[in-house]
Parts: C-alpha cells; structure tokens; sequence
C-alpha cells in the first residue's frame, strides 16, 4: 500500500500543486482587477456553485466510489459508471430548466440584487458543468488513473485561467469574464474525463445498480449539505451580518489559508481510493497511522508558516485594500486541515455507515452556524474564522472516535496532541508580538525554526523514516515518469 501511495500521491501532489499554484498567481490578477466587492461576488458564486454540485445529483459519486472498487467485473463497472453518468445529465438538465427562469429570484437570495440576474444564469450553467466534470473526473481516482485525473484537472484549470484573462482583460467583462471562464474550463475539463474514461461509458441505465449507489449516496447528501455549510456559513454569515466587500476580505484571506490544503489533497486523492480497495489487508490500519503521523508533523509546519507569514504574503500578492485579511489566516489554516483530515478515519466509510456521518456533519453545521452568528458580532471576520475552526476541530474528533470504533488505527495520540499545541503557541506567540518589518519577519523565522524542532523532537518525523520516505518518493517520481 505505502509504495503506491507513494507513487499516487507524488502524482496528484504534482498536479495539484501545479493547477493551484497556477491558480494562487491569478491571485495578484483578481485582487487588481477586482475590488473587494466584486471579488466577494465572485466567492459568493462559488458557494452557490459548490452547494448546487453536493445536492443536486445526489451524491451519487459517492456511491461510485464506494461500490466501483469492490468488483473487479468490467461489465459491472461499465454499469455503475454509465448510469452514475446519464443520472448526473439527467438532474442536471431537471436543475437547469428550473432555476434558469428563477435566475431573477436566485440573484436576490445569493448576490442581494436582482440586477444581477445574468450573473446568475452564467453561474446556474457553470455549477452544472462543474458538476458533471466532479463525476467524470473522480471517476478516473476511483480507477486508479493518477495520470489521466491530473490531465483533466490541468485542463480545466489551464483553460479556465486563460479564458479569464481573456475575458476580463480584452473583453472587459469583469465578474462576468471570471465566471465565463469557469465555464469554459469545465466543458474543457469533463470532455477530456470523458475521453481518458470512454471505456467505461456506454448508452446503458441500471436500475439496480441506480439503487445500489443510491443507497449508499442518499445519506449523503445532508451529510454533504452538512459539510457546505460548516466550510461556507462563514460567507453567507459575513453577507447577512456585514458587507460584500468583507466577504472579499474573507474570501482572500481564506485562499492564501488554502494553500495549506495543497498538502492535504494530494493525501485525499490517493488515499481513499488504495483504502477503500485494501482495507481487509491487515498492514493498512499501521500503514496509515504512519501515514498520517508524516501528514501532521508536515502539515503542521506548513500552516504555521502561512499563519506567521500572511500579511508579509499578502503584501507581495495583493494591495492594501485586502491586507486586512491576514487576521484570519492564522485561525482559517488549521481550520482547513481539520476539515479535510476525515481521509484518516475511513471507519465510516469502509462499514457504509454513511447515516452516521451525515449525523456528525449536520450536527457540526449546526454547531458553526450558531457560531457565526454568536462571533460575528463580536470580532467580525475574525469570528467567522474563530467558529470555523471550532468546528472543525469537534467534527474531526467525532469522526475519529467513532471510526476507531468501526475499523481501529493505531495511531500516537501523545505525539500528535503535543505536537499541535506547540504549532498553536507558536501561532499565537508570532500574532501578538508586534515589532518593525526586518524584525518581525526575523523573530518568525526563529518561532518557525523552534516549530520544525519541536515537530522533529516530538518524533512525528524521524531520520531513519524520513530517508526511507525520500527512497519511495524517488522511486515513485521515476515510476512516474516512465508511466508518463
């Protein structure tokens, strides 16, 4: 298991590190071109985009992912797949023919204005689109395709990028320009999914494997509307307590905290996949405690980095409209791994008790939500990262607890704790000792300098493993390579 994870997620590392690093040099583009405001409509768009791709199919990716791993019949598979497919076209050609003529309403509910009723129809077809592209391209983890996934993930972002900038730049449509792109990069993305997967596609509808994803899917979908609301309340709280432009604030804030996840993707893409298929191993739950032990004591690093080093980011790729937005950082970071670290509790997952985790996730929204609207008032879009990251941290631990229930991982809680309480007093150290420029981005390098000691010393990481770690990752990134 560990050796192809290795090669997987050198793989999806890769490519999500280039399609979002692509994405995070737009970032000085968006914050000159758009003002706050309008860059709070575009994230508003994106809320609206995400909550329509959880809902509207009904997770029946989910129950692909869960189901097409477990035969190894190819007729079997071209039946899962293919009726995943037309179901997705068929709800999405049901959700477009109501909400485009409901465009006038929707704009008033998402964006406060029904003058802005085309912003809406371009995004209604783009949430579809994207849509559609979410099940063909996920379709090609679960077939273990590291290579073609990343091939479709590279062509939605490339040519959304450049039919952005295009837009906005010659065609100077702004907001608009934004959200052609993202249209254009997922017609462009799921066609090529579509290619690299056509194998698996034919004009085929099963019933009863309809039924069986369903089955599995359906309790999902709150759990999934669960998930929405825990990562975007903060949004839609900050819209209804605050102003647009503070979304924007928000919203940049929240995307250089991102780019903490650029880690926990390329985990997320390779591991549920190679768990899902060997869970029955007896080596995987060890494999994965060390997996995620490596995972902590990296990512730890990585977020306090971001949280010691926001404003100094933010001056280099914005301008002093959204400097501001650094206060969030540091809360917004681990508030982003903890919410993508149920990877590491597959127990719900592995036993299909998927109406327990949509009880924790409702419960978890629920929770956010009364904390946004508790925070808000109090430190503004300092309290929407506070209650996101509460959240987030007590969601994690019930998904945990009652994984280790289901499918037990010996995992070294002593070591982990500690070493997330040092990350968190280092954080806090650096945000409240003020100090001139040269100064201040010296002491930080000390406070990160005493943070890789503490991760090391703590033994998340040690020698003999790391070296041992660096051998696959060569041999994985020539594998690689060659499969290329």
């Amino acid at each position: 298991m560990l050796k192809q994870f290795a090669r997987d997620s050198a793989i999806y590392g890769a490519a999500t590190l280039l399609v979002r690093g692509i994405s995070f040099l737009l970032l000085p583009f968006y914050t000159r071109v758009l003002s706050p405001g309008d860059y709070g409509l575009v994230d508003l768009a994106t809320v609206f985009t995400t909550l329509v791709m959880l809902t509207v199919a009904l997770e029946i990716s989910q129950g692909v992912a869960r189901l097409f791993p477990d035969t190894q019949d190819q007729d079997a598979r071209v039946a899962y797949s293919s009726t995943a497919l037309w179901f997705t076209l068929a709800a999405y050609a049901l959700f477009l023919a109501v909400s485009v003529p409901a465009a006038p309403i929707l704009s008033e509910i998402v964006f406060e204005s029904r003058d802005r009723d085309d912003l809406m129809r371009i995004v209604l077809v783009g949430s579809a689109l994207n849509g559609v592209f979410y099940l063909l391209q996920q379709q090609l983890r679960w077939r273990l395709q590291p290579m073609a996934y990343t091939a479709a993930g590279l062509t939605f972002a490339l040519v959304s990028i450049a039919a952005t900038i295009g837009l906005v730049i010659v065609g100077n449509l702004g907001v608009r320009g934004v959200l052609f792109g993202q249209v254009i990069g997922a017609a462009s993305g799921a066609a090529v999914a579509f290619v690299l997967a056509r194998d698996l596609y034919r004009l085929r509808f099963d019933w009863g494997k309809l039924r069986e994803m369903l089955l599995f899917s359906l309790p999902l979908v709150p759990s999934s509307a669960g998930v929405f609301v825990t990562l975007y309340i903060d949004r839609i709280a900050i819209k209804e307590l605050m102003t647009v432009a503070d979304v924007g604030l928000f919203g940049i804030g929240y995307r250089i905290a991102s780019l903490v996840s650029l880690l926990m993707m390329a985990i997320q893409m390779a591991i549920t996949p190679l768990v899902y298929a060997r869970y029955r191993d007896p080596e995987t739950p060890p494999a994965l405690a060390r997996l995620f032990r490596y995972f902590v004591g990296v990512a730890l690093l990585v977020a306090v980095v971001l949280s010691l080093f926001a404003r100094e980011i933010l001056v280099v790729v914005t301008t002093p409209d959204y400097y501001a937005a650094a206060v969030v950082v540091p809360l917004l970071a681990p508030a982003l791994l903890l919410s993508a670290m149920y990877v590491f509790a597959p127990g719900l997952g592995i036993a299909k008790r998927s109406g327990v985790q949509a009880v924790i996730t409702i419960a978890g929204a629920v929770l956010n939500t009364g904390l946004n609207f508790a925070l808000i008032p109090l430190w503004g879009i300092v309290g929407a990262a506070a209650a996101t990251l509460i959240s987030a941290a007590i969601v994690f631990v019930a998904y945990m607890v009652t994984s280790q229930r289901l499918y037990f991982v010996p995992h070294q809680w002593t070591r982990l704790v500690a070493a997330a309480l040092l990350a968190g007093v280092v954080c806090a150290v650096g945000a409240s000792v003020t100090l001139p420029a040269l100064p201040a981005i010296g002491f930080k390098l000390l406070l990160a300098t005493l943070a890789v000691a503490g991760v090391v010393g703590l033994g998340l990481v040690n020698t003999s493993e790391l070296a041992v770690a660096v051998r696959s990752f060569r041999r994985a990134r020539t594998e690689g390579e060659r499969l290329a």
